[in-house]
Order: structure tokens, then sequence, then C-alpha cells
């Protein structure tokens, strides 16, 4: 159902829908969406069984893009009681901005204020989040240092929280000292994203040494990260914190003048990357160097840091490597299974592959020209649109394991290794778009038929009678 939206108060809007529905005959339960077109179209579902007014007992509410939304109860001067959702525990609001404030909602659980401008500051936000296990915070351009304060303040004790998004999130990531303590209310943190954060230029240590509790950590596009540690109390490097001790899962998105991922904990079991422009090398290891740009010259330690004031495009012009180091006391990383690089242009180099690595995707990298390391246990290999790939066989042995494999988009791609126990696992076969491969290996040819899932250009299907020698030796 649609309805015309005239109203600048929640509580006159659902009162208005819900009551045009309700004349309907119709009700659905547990959930209310009021989406808007340049803020004129409404759609409301709610329950309203056995309620005073018939929009509390709604349990998710979602408001987008009502650009006349001011408030949620009557307006300045007329006679009416506080807005209250008592059974609610889901609210998203997304690009609202004239809108402020928030209801009482005693059992919210989950809560998202999303889109740019919005106005509802961490203030204002702060007496829900004692309550949330989930919470998604655009962070509004009027909090200040003041609001630091305002919310400590409020809060006595460990936050149950246990996922948060926070987009542009400077003032919890600038130098004030409010915005460290507040970081302690997190310890419980389980998931964590940060999105389009200015103030992300080094790596936030601190921080992530409070968030004990920490396992999934997406950064997308803070375009001024470099990945660099920023020395305090006179420690080396090899002394400072990298990430959380327990982290499982690290997403990096976009974050294009990102230069360097320290101390990578031995815990981590999945790490993607994604959207690197500027980089050249990916290269896995204990110790940190730097590659000139070119590629040429001689390989030397790092003693380079980025200064105060500087830009994360003067570091990307003079480093081009993307350094993976593992925790001083770990080698490699013996728990990483899952590793997927996407979209990044310029990247030529895979350089010392952890061997523990069980996934492997890499998609849109067309610069790609060479993968090294020592795949001893892979089970999926994927590996599209990388044009200037010409062989994986300084990173695979005969891949005994390897269950799935999809090459797509690899034009440069000649050969795929050979041997008497090759792919002895393969359940599932693409290649597509690799002119190089003229024939694919006995090993692979002698199998075709047995595999539960193949995708293959039609060079490589064989004649009936072939096909039919290839079915009975299967059955044998």
């Amino acid at each position: 159902m649609r309805a015309q939206l005239a109203e600048s108060c929640v509580a006159c809007m659902l009162d208005r829908v819900l009551g045009v529905k309700a004349g309907r005959g119709r009700v659905v339960r547990d959930a209310c969406t009021a989406c808007g077109r340049e803020g004129r179209t409404v759609q409301i579902v709610g329950d309203r069984r056995g309620a005073r007014r018939s929009w509390l007992p709604l349990r998710k509410l979602i408001l987008c893009n009502l650009s006349a939304l001011e408030r949620w109860g009557a307006a300045e001067g007329t006679p009416g009681e506080e807005v209250t959702f008592p059974l609610l525990e889901d609210l998203e609001i997304e690009a609202c901005p004239k809108l402020t404030g928030l209801p009482e909602t005693p059992k919210l659980g989950k809560l998202a204020i999303e889109g740019k401008g919005q106005q509802i500051s961490l203030q204002a936000a702060s007496r829900c989040i004692p309550s949330l296990s989930s919470l998604r915070l655009d962070v509004s351009p009027d909090d200040t240092e003041t609001t630091l304060l305002h919310v400590k303040q409020k809060w006595d004790h460990e936050l149950p929280l246990a996922a948060m998004t926070l987009t542009r999130s400077d003032l919890l990531f600038s130098s004030h000292p409010g915005a460290l303590a507040l970081w302690t209310y997190f310890a419980r943190l389980v998931g964590l994203t940060i999105s389009n954060c200015d103030a992300l230029v080094y790596w936030p240590e601190n921080v992530f040494q409070v968030l004990v509790s920490l396992r999934r950590l997406w950064i997308w596009r803070c375009s001024k990260l470099t990945g660099h540690t920023q020395a305090s109390d006179g420690q080396s490097a090899p002394e400072r914190g990298g990430l959380p001790l327990r982290l499982e899962s690290l997403r990096i998105s976009g974050c294009t003048s990102l230069v360097e991922v320290p101390n990578l904990p031995a815990s981590l079991k999945e790490l993607r990357y994604e959207g690197g422009a500027n980089i050249k090398s990916i290269i896995f290891g204990q110790h940190e160097y730097v590659i000139p740009v070119g590629g040429e010259g001689v390989v030397q330690p790092d003693t380079s840091s980025l200064t105060p004031g500087s830009s994360g495009s003067e570091a990307t012009a003079s480093i081009a490597v993307l350094k993976l180091s593992s925790a001083a006391n770990h080698r490699s990383l013996p728990c990483l299974e899952t590793l997927c690089i996407w979209e990044c242009d310029r990247l030529s180099e895979v350089a010392n592959l952890p061997p523990s690595i069980k996934i492997l995707d890499i998609w849109r990298c067309g610069n790609l020209q060479s993968l090294s390391g020592k795949l001893d246990v892979v089970q999926r290999l994927n590996i599209k649109s990388c044009s200037r790939l010409e062989s994986l066989e300084s990173c695979v042995g005969e891949l005994r394991s390897l269950e799935e494999l999809r090459l797509d988009g690899c034009e440069s791609l000649v050969s795929l290794l050979d041997g008497p126990q090759a792919c002895s696992s393969l359940r599932v076969l693409e290649i597509r778009g690799c002119d190089g491969i003229k024939l694919l290996p006995r090993s692979r040819r002698s199998r075709l038929d047995c595999l539960e899932e193949k995708l293959i250009d039609a060079r490589y299907k064989e004649t009936t009678w072939k096909r039919a020698i290839r079915t009975l030796a299967c059955s044998k």
C-alpha cells in the first residue's frame, strides 16, 4: 500500500497511513517500512493487534529518503505524550536529513543511522547504544569533542555491542584522549566495519589493543590510510602491536593509499584485499621490504615512514608494494585459509603465498604476471580476468587436494600442470577464454566425464568415441 507523505512527524505519518491500511482490512505482522521518493511516497506495513495506537507494537521500522521528516512526536507547543515504541527491536533510518533525535525504544537491539548529511548525533544515539547488539552509524558532522565527554559520562560499563559499522567517523579516530577512552566500552565487539574515514592515516594500534574480542574487521574506502604505524613512547617496530591478536577475518576495500599491513596475527583465517589501485606487488613474509615502482634495483629494508601532514598520494608515489608481515614469532600465517585479491589494476606480483591457503580467488588483476609460494593444500583455485598471467607453476605442485579449478579470461596462460596424481580430487572445472591453453593435460582429459560440474570451451571437448572410452575408464 502506498500513500502520499505530507507530515514532518513520524507519529502522524504512522497514524494516518496505518489507519488507511486498517480500513482495507489487511494486517501484516512485525515489520514497518517507509520509503520516500524525494520525500513524497510512503509504504507502511505493521502489526496493529492489541495496542493503544496502531503503530505501537511494531518490531521493525525502516525510514528511507524522507526529506521532510523532522521529529518523532507532535510539533512544538502541541500537547502530546513522548513517542515510545515499547516492542521495537530493529530501527533503520536512511537519508532523513532533518531528523535529529530518536524515540524511546526500551527493547531496541539493532540500530542503523545512515546517509550523508544526517543530523542524529552520537550524543542523541548514546542512550540507545547500551542495549544494542548491532549498530550502523554515519557519524554526524556536528559531533565534537564535547560529544565524547557527554557520551562517556552516560556509560559506566562495557557494552554488549557485538557488531558495529562506523561511517565518516573522524571524531572517534582523533587524537583527543576521550576518543580512545570511548573505545574501551566496545571491548566485546566481534565485528567492526570502518568506512570513509579521512582521519584514519596511521594504523590505529591503540584502538585495536582494547578490542580484545574482535574477530572480523572490514576497512572500506578510507583513502588516506597508509597502514604505517605511528611511533610512540620510543618503541621500535617489532615491539609495537598491529591487528587484534584474535582477529580471524580482515577485509580491506578501496583504500588506495595503503602500502602496509603490519603484524598480521597468527589467528588470521581470511584475508580479502580489493581495489588497490596503486599497488604493484603484494608480498607476504616476516620481514618488511620496499621495491621501487619500476620493479628494478636492489631490494632494501624499509626505513621509510610517513611524516605527519604528508598525504597518502605522496606515499604511493614512492612505494608500490603492499607488505603483509606476520608477527615476529611466526614465519608464515599458519591459519590463513582464504585469500581473495580483487580489482587491483596495477598489481603484477603476489609473492610468498602462505602454504596453509585452501581458497585462492584472484579477479580482475589485468597486469598480474607472477604468483609464487607453495600451495600444498589448496582446495579451490579461482582466477578470472588476469590476462597477463602466463603460468601457475611457481606456486602449485600436483594439486592433489584441489576440488575446484576455475580459470576465466586468462588469455596468456599457456599450460596447466600435469602428472599421475595431478588434480586427483577435482570435482569442478571451468576453463573459458584462456586462448593460450591449446589442450588439456592428460590427467584432466582422462577424468573429464567424472566431474560434477564442468564449463569449458569447445576446443577442449573430444569426439564421441573418445568420450565413451573415458566414461568406461571412470566406471572401473
